[in-house]
């Protein structure tokens, strides 16, 4: 008897289901929901535990007769619990974005059937829909711009309820725009003079300039030069820059990963508690710019890519634009050069270490030096207990910015072809401790490097046996992103304002 045409393949040939493709790791796939639910308490109960033990510590050293220069650590304006009927707006954004964007980002259905003979459509460079089995829900530009909206809509949110109303929580730091306004018209005069009228940092300060470069404030006064010259319009416009974070941090993920993490990451980040301390930030403006550094040069090196130098080039620019905003982020060009590393491109670090030092070169030119820049930066040395009550201090404060989703994402950190952007994020915070830029400043010093620390939180379990995957992924943990969600609603409603 022959076999026809209209004869089925054999069942091993079959293409996977949608509902394979978008099920994340085997484990999601071939075990009871259940299973997923318990590791999601068991993570959740580990972030709790931490946070707990660290909130303890920070009351027992309040109490304590260590000098911290602070009212009541870990934050400058203390602690002041209240309650603020407009709790709802956050806590419906949140439900919004976990519904929506979660589902958008990780749902895939079937693609049209294809005849026997048909041509086979090109496939996209990562995703599942290279299987020709399924395609993805919401298209990437798309998702990208749903997460930038979602960012910015929960920042705004958690804004919403910071001490004094939305107006208190978008306003830029005094120090800043009062410097931006004495500027002038010479803005290449304060560069010059810039290391010698900031005064030297100190620990648990909250004004911008002594820890930071040039580059906020210039940022402040351009701003000012085109009408945003107010302490509220410019907060709004660090608020609106930063929010682009998101997509830039997951374009990258998509590049050294696959599309199908990058997409789960999506409302990962845009959920992220420490997107409440971008409001008004001119840190947020330095995660933007160290993202853009990172993502130019992983997508820069992809096999095949055209004029990778000058994508390198380009990476290097603005790492060494980061480094005029912030002394720590320049640090995550490890994470470019580690992607060099994987990709098999090491003579791109050279063009990119070479794009990174014009910057500097020619602000050194116009007569700012940025090592000096960077003792100024630097937290005097203090006795050891308040060292090491600051460095307890800090990491409390990282682990309530990070949220639980920190938990997955060290769990998986072994799992994730993304340990590029791990390593740079580590040299980076193991730079600031090292450096003391820190001490008291992690809401500034750690917030570029806090969406990279989380890339884990997507790789699959167990690891993919073959290194080309481009289908699985850790399934999104619903539960631990509500509950970081709902930890930094209750963080604004119990920190202070200015006083």
């Amino acid at each position: 008897m022959s076999v026809t045409e209209d004869t089925p393949p054999p069942a091993a040939a079959e293409p996977p289901t949608p509902r394979a493709l978008d099920s994340g790791p085997p484990d999601a796939r071939s075990s009871a929901p259940g299973s997923s639910i318990r590791a999601e308490l068991v993570e959740a109960g580990i972030w709790l535990t931490l946070v707990a033990f660290g909130l303890v510590g920070t009351v027992i050293l309040a109490s304590s007769h260590v000098a911290l220069g602070l009212r009541e650590p870990p934050w400058h304006d203390g602690w002041q619990a209240r309650f603020d009927p407009l709790i709802v707006v956050p806590a419906v954004v949140a439900a919004i974005i976990l519904v929506l964007i979660g589902r958008w980002a990780a749902t895939v259905h079937p693609a049209p059937p294809r005849t026997r003979g048909a041509a086979v459509p090109t496939a996209p460079e990562s995703g599942p829909a290279e299987s020709g089995s399924g395609v993805f829900r919401l298209s990437w530009p798309v998702l990208l711009l749903v997460g930038y909206v979602g960012s910015l809509a929960w920042t705004f949110a958690l804004a919403l309820v910071a001490p004094g109303g939305i107006r208190a929580g978008l306003r830029a730091p005094a120090d800043l725009v009062t410097a931006a306004h004495a500027i002038g018209n010479d803005p290449l005069a304060m560069v010059a003079a810039y290391t010698d009228h900031v005064p030297p940092a100190t620990a648990g300060s909250v004004d911008v300039l002594p820890a930071h470069p040039p580059g906020p404030l210039l940022a402040a006064w351009t701003l000012a030069r085109l009408g945003l010259s107010g302490a509220v319009p410019l907060g709004i416009a660090f608020t609106l820059i930063g929010a682009l974070t998101v997509p830039v941090v997951c374009v990258a993920v998509r590049s050294l990963c696959h599309e199908t993490a990058a997409r789960r990451l999506v409302p990962i980040l845009v959920l992220a508690p420490w997107s409440g301390w971008m409001a008004a930030s001119p840190d947020a403006v330095t995660a933007l710019l160290a993202a853009l550094a990172v993502a130019v040069g992983v997508v820069g090196c992809e096999p095949g890519r055209r004029y990778s130098a000058w994508w390198a080039l380009a990476s290097g620019l603005l790492l060494g634009l980061a480094a005029l905003f912030g002394y720590a982020p320049v640090w995550l060009g490890v994470a470019v050069a580690a992607a060099y590393f994987v990709r098999r491109r090491p003579l791109l670090n050279a063009v990119t270490g070479l794009g990174a030092l014009l910057p500097l070169f020619l602000f050194a030119a116009w007569g700012f030096s940025w090592p000096d820049g960077l003792a100024l930066a630097r937290v005097p040395h203090q006795p050891l207990a308040a060292t090491l009550a600051w460095a307890f201090l800090d990491l409390t404060v990282a682990l309530l910015g990070a949220g639980p989703v920190a938990v997955r994402a060290a769990r998986r950190l072994r799992l994730t072809p993304g340990w590029p952007f791990l390593l740079g994020a580590t040299a980076a915070a193991l730079f600031a401790a090292l450096a003391r830029l820190a001490e008291g400043g992690t809401q500034r010093t750690w917030l570029p490097l806090l969406p990279w620390l989380l890339v884990a939180a997507v790789a699959p379990r167990p690891r993919p046996a073959g290194p080309g995957d481009r289908v699985r992924a850790g399934a999104l943990p619903v539960m631990l992103m509500s509950l970081g969600a709902a930890g930094a609603i209750v963080l604004r409603l119990f920190m202070g304002g200015p006083s």
